[in-house]
């Protein structure tokens, strides 16, 4: 067998469509002797090879006239965050017009949905569905919490004195309005319920998963990324959950927060806190995984009742 590296060099290390080969005059004889995968028809794979998603898909939507990508695929695309179970497949999602067969292929689910204009857009050089449409398109698929965490991710947006701009890929209220507007589609339930608790200034899901636990809880008063100032008027602190009338922050520390290096600053933060009168809560990955929301809360609920909270 032929390593694929005896092919053309623009078809090395990337999946193509037998079209490609063709035309840049290989025959199908070499590509059968080249160790290629064929997982769908018309389509060949190099063995070991990582690529990105949009490198992967992109040979399956050249060869599906007029269709997008969308669904889970089309947020993977645009980074939305999915649950596990969603996250791993390795099916891809298309969607034609109405008017038109679903798309059918080996490794493919094909939807045939009516788009309104604004639905379709281009994402890293594919057509795919756009973040708004993206969420609506999950609703079936997604918890109502899981639904969250996805709009926290499309409306955040903030300018700190540390760390780039985030712009909202979707505004809060175009979200609301185009939930509002819809009536048959499935899922739509999820989506509203879900619309009462999405919040500005989440940057992650398990951000947003902690907030939900602390507002059951009963503590409804969390702010999103407050800026905790010294005495001089100087920030101190832009805490990601903070309780400002009872001077308590809630930080999530995912997995950087591991090293020693920002451990240090974390630390040294910390003792600044205390000595501007905040309690400094920290909420750990480990902490939310092993044991679901009931440390965290636990906490939290401590540092809220030495400052006097009574609820």
């Amino acid at each position: 067998m032929e390593s694929s590296q005896s092919l053309p060099e623009n078809l090395q290390g990337r999946s193509f469509t037998l079209d490609e080969s063709d035309a840049c005059g290989v025959s199908r004889r070499q590509i059968e002797k080249s160790g290629l995968v064929a997982p769908s028809r018309g389509i060949r794979v190099p063995w070991g090879i990582e690529q990105e998603l949009a490198d992967r898909i992109r040979p399956i939507l050249e060869l599906t006239p007029d269709a997008v990508a969308s669904h889970t695929t089309a947020a993977l695309l645009w980074g939305i965050p999915l649950p596990p179970r969603l996250h791993g497949s390795f099916e891809v999602h298309l969607s034609r017009e109405s008017s038109r067969r679903a798309a059918r292929r080996i490794g493919v689910s094909g939807h045939h949905p009516r788009f309104k204009p604004g639905d379709v857009m281009w994402i890293h050089g594919l057509a795919g569905t756009s973040p708004l449409r993206t969420l609506l398109d999950l609703s079936p698929m997604l918890t109502v919490e899981e639904w969250v965490a996805a709009g926290d991710y499309l409306v955040c947006e903030h300018e700190r004195s540390f760390g780039p701009k985030r712009t909202a890929m979707v505004k809060l209220d175009v979200l609301k309005e185009a939930v509002h507007r819809e009536f048959r589609r499935r899922g739509i339930l999820t989506a509203r319920e879900a619309l009462e608790l999405i919040r500005v200034g989440a940057d992650s899901p398990p951000e947003t998963f902690l907030r939900l636990s602390l507002e059951r809880a009963g503590i409804t008063e969390l702010t999103l990324n407050y800026v905790v100032l010294d005495a001089n008027g100087d920030e101190a602190s832009w805490p990601d959950l903070a309780v400002p009338k009872w001077k308590v922050a809630i930080e999530y520390d995912g997995e950087h927060h591991l090293g020693a290096k920002q451990q240090a600053i974390d630390a040294a933060r910390d003792k600044l806190m205390a000595v501007l009168g905040w309690r400094q809560v920290r909420i750990t990955k480990d902490m939310l995984d092993n044991d679901g929301d009931r440390t965290a809360v636990a906490l939290v609920l401590a540092a809220l009742h030495a400052h006097g909270w009574t609820r």
